[in-house]
C-alpha cells in the first residue's frame, strides 16, 4: 500500500541524518499530544465523510453499509488491542448524514484521481489541491450538522475548512480527539490511501481511504495519532531508511503499520508504534537502534 504520512515525519529521517554527529541526540516525536488526533486513548470519533466523483464508483447502499461495517470492526480490533494494553479506548464512529441517511458528496480532484492530483509536479503542488479538496468537502459536510446555538461566544462557528468541522464536532461529541476521515470508493482499481499532516502544528490532520479492509482503516487511522509507516514507501529513497524499514519488518512480522492488507485479526501493535501512538512511555533501547539508529534516545513521553 502507497500510504503517506505527513511529510513532516518523513522527513525525519533524512534531516537527522544529515544532521548527526557523534553524541547520541535525544529526539521527541511530534505526533504524540499535538493537534486534533493527540494520543490514542480516552473517548474518540471518528467522523467519515463518504465522497463520490466521475472517477470511482458510485457509492450504493451497499457499499456504504459494508464500508462502515469494515471500519467499525477495524476500530473494535483497535479497542481489543487496548485493552491487552490496560489503555481505556472508546471508539465511536460516526458519518456524514442528511435527513437520517448517508448521502455521498461530489467533489472532483485537481487531476481527477488521488494518486494523480498527489503525484502532481511540484509534489507539494499536489498535496496542496488535496488540502482544497478536503476542505471543500467538509463545507458540505458541516452544513448537515446542528447548528452553533452556543450562546457563550459572541461570534459563531461558521464552517469554512475543515478546521472549522473539527470545531464544530469537538463541541457536539464533547471530546477533543476527532479522527476526520474521508471515504473514497476505489476497491476496483490500484489506487492509494494516505494521511496527511500528522505532525502539523497549524494544520488538521485527516486521512483519505479508498478500500474497505479493516486493517487499512486501521493503519490509516494510526497515523492520525503519530503512527510510522513501518514499510518502504515511494519517498524512501536512501539506503539506510530503506535498511531499517527492513528489519523494521524483520522485527514486526505481524505489524499492521507494515502489512495493512492482510487480515486484521492476523496483524498486532508492535512496541515501536505503541511508543509512537503514546500507549508506551518509553521505547526500548534495541527498537531504536534498529529502526532510529544508534545515535538516538527517544526520550521518555
Amino acid at each position: 500500500m502507497k500510504s503517506l504520512v505527513a511529510f513532516l515525519i518523513i522527513l525525519v529521517f533524512i534531516l537527522l541524518d544529515s544532521c548527526m554527529t557523534t553524541k547520541r541526540m535525544n529526539v521527541m516525536f511530534a505526533s504524540v499530544n499535538n493537534n486534533v488526533c493527540r494520543r490514542l486513548t480516552g473517548k474518540v470519533v471518528v467522523y467519515a465523510i463518504f465522497v463520490d466523483s466521475k472517477e470511482t464508483k458510485p457509492w450504493t447502499d451497499y457499499d456504504i453499509k459494508t464500508t462502515i461495517d469494515s471500519l467499525r470492526k477495524g476500530m473494535d480490533w483497535l479497542e481489543l488491542q487496548a485493552e491487552k494494553d490496560s489503555i481505556p479506548l472508546e471508539i465511536q464512529v460516526e458519518c456524514n448524514r442528511k435527513n437520517n441517511g448517508i448521502v455521498p458528496i461530489y467533489q472532483e480532484f485537481s487531476k481527477n484521481t488521488l494518486s494523480a492530483t498527489l503525484y502532481k509536479k511540484p509534489l507539494f503542488s499536489g498535496v496542496r489541491d488535496i488540502h482544497k479538496w478536503a476542505d471543500k468537502v467538509a463545507i458540505e459536510a458541516g452544513k448537515n450538522l446542528p447548528k452553533d446555538t452556543s450562546r457563550v461566544i459572541k461570534s459563531k462557528n461558521k464552517l469554512s475548512d475543515r478546521e472549522r468541522l473539527i470545531a464544530r464536532l469537538r463541541s457536539i461529541h464533547r471530546t477533543d480527539n476527532i479522527a476526520l476521515m474521508y471515504l473514497i470508493n476505489n476497491y476496483h482499481t490500484d489506487e492509494i490511501s494516505l494521511t496527511l499532516d500528522a505532525s502539523s502544528n497549524h494544520n488538521v490532520e485527516y486521512s483519505i481511504v479508498s478500500y474497505k479492509y479493516p486493517s487499512v482503516f486501521t493503519h490509516e487511522f494510526l497515523h492520525l495519532f503519530g503512527a510510522w509507516d513501518l514499510y518502504i514507501t515511494p519517498f524512501d529513497s536512501k539506503r539506510k531508511s530503506i535498511k531499517r524499514k527492513k528489519v523494521a519488518m524483520d522485527l514486526f512480522p505481524n505489524e499492521v503499520m507494515a502489512f495493512a492488507y492482510r487480515n486484521i485479526e492476523s496483524l498486532e501493535i508492535s512496541p515501536f508504534t505503541k511508543y509512537t501512538i503514546g500507549w508506551s512511555k518509553e521505547l526500548d533501547q534495541k527498537y531504536a537502534n534498529a529502526i532510529l539508529g544508534k545515535r538516538l534516545r527517544p526520550v521518555r513521553y
